[in-house]
């Protein structure tokens, strides 16, 4: 659930081939990642690296490979190319490269033995070599663990080249949660009153120990029995004053920010249903960026959030423009409300207006539409849907 999860030590990657626009995609997905630390190196950095990621779509990738395994003999290699690559003797993973299919890439990588150096397929004795292809495409939607922000299985299936096919939502099938209900609606009454509290399960035992002001929690119970309570309606949770002997001496504890409680609890009771509050065809949008660092990464949060903190869009359009999983989005939607990061037309809650492009866009509206890059112009005309 916190990013203090990551080990300690580094694992030291040097990446080959890639301009300065791949090298800072790379940077950024380490950043993201909790359950290990990993670290891309420098350009002039000397330390020798534990892994390369190769991009061997160059005119000197092969070139780069050899150079690397003179210089660091023994040490693992990941290609990374548009094609399968079904003869090599290196692990592939196909572009575009996601978090939810690198980092399992890796995984699988560091846990056997790197080729011989300057070794080809052609040299080992019968032996056969598989490339390492996850599947590219997100897996089925489902709410990643609190204590880790990027996990998918390394299925060994070539992907698919063609781009995602835009997915059928009917209205029938669009399923409504109450954000204002349960584990959920008791943590963000506890947020908004800034008074701290215990959530006690049937009476005597205490889950959670929350304090709203420096934005702590106490979690005492792993997260399989939290979600459970999550989304069991007949859960009997309830909020009572903390008192100095709540947590007996001993007890197995986890400590937290409410932040990143609120988001990941959000998520679950969402379970791939939209909130009663939204609707599919009035816009939303982001007030800012979540601070997906320090919060778990849900499906396409990044793509998300770059979209709808840009300029206001409904959800039947997001789902068509981004070609997003809808139960991804509407999990994406209900984490970001329960932050109070989303805006939405209500009469409840006036401060959270869609922004006109007049203040939400003052820069974009000074350009010309004609000199407007081809998603900005369809951007700026969301506003108005």
């Amino acid at each position: 659930m916190t990013p203090n999860t990551s080990t300690s030590e580094s694992i030291l990657v040097r990446g080959i081939g890639m301009d300065t626009r791949k090298e800072a995609v790379f940077r950024m997905a380490f950043k993201m990642f909790t359950r290990r630390s990993y670290r891309l190196l420098d350009a002039g950095d000397e330390r020798p690296p534990t892994l390369a990621i190769v991009d061997i779509d160059g005119p000197e990738g092969t070139l780069l490979i050899e150079q690397f395994q003179r210089e660091y003999p023994g040490r693992h290699i990941l290609l990374t190319s548009i094609s399968p690559l079904p003869d090599s003797m290196f692990p592939v993973l196909q572009k575009p490269v996601r978090m939810e299919t690198l980092f399992p890439a890796l995984d699988l990588l560091l846990s056997k033995s790197p080729p011989s150096p300057m070794e080809r397929p052609s040299e080992k004795s019968g032996a056969t070599v598989t490339p390492i292809r996850p599947q590219m495409e997100v897996p089925a939607p489902s709410t990643p663990s609190m204590s880790t922000t990027a996990s998918a299985s390394p299925t060994a299936a070539a992907p698919p080249l063609s781009p995602r096919p835009v997915p059928a939502l009917r209205p029938e099938e669009i399923r409504r949660f109450d954000a204002q209900t349960g584990l959920l609606g008791q943590l963000q009454i506890i947020r908004r009153d800034q008074a701290a509290a215990v959530i006690v399960e049937d009476q005597h035992r205490i889950v959670l120990r929350i304090d709203p002001v420096v934005d702590q929690v106490v979690l005492l119970t792993d997260d399989e029995h939290l979600r459970s309570l999550v989304r069991d309606p007949q859960a009997r949770l309830q909020m009572r004053a903390p008192s100095n002997h709540d947590i007996p001496a001993n007890t197995p504890t986890r400590h937290l920010t409410l932040q990143s409680l609120l988001w990941q609890v959000a998520a679950w009771s969402a379970d791939g249903r939209l909130g009663q509050h939204l609707q599919m065809n009035a816009p939303v949008q982001l007030k800012q960026w979540p601070n997906l660092t320090r919060l778990v990464m849900l499906p396409d949060a990044l793509r998300l959030a770059a979209f709808l903190a840009r300029s206001p869009a409904s959800p039947a359009l997001t789902i068509k423009v981004l070609r997003v999983a809808p139960a991804d989005l509407f999990n994406f939607l209900a984490a970001a409300d329960s932050l109070g990061l989303l805006r939405y037309d209500t009469a409840e809650k006036s401060e959270n207006s869609i922004l006109t492009t007049a203040h939400s866009a003052p820069a974009q509206a000074e350009i010309p539409s004609a000199k407007r890059n081809f998603l900005g112009r369809i951007l700026a005309r969301i506003a108005g849907l």
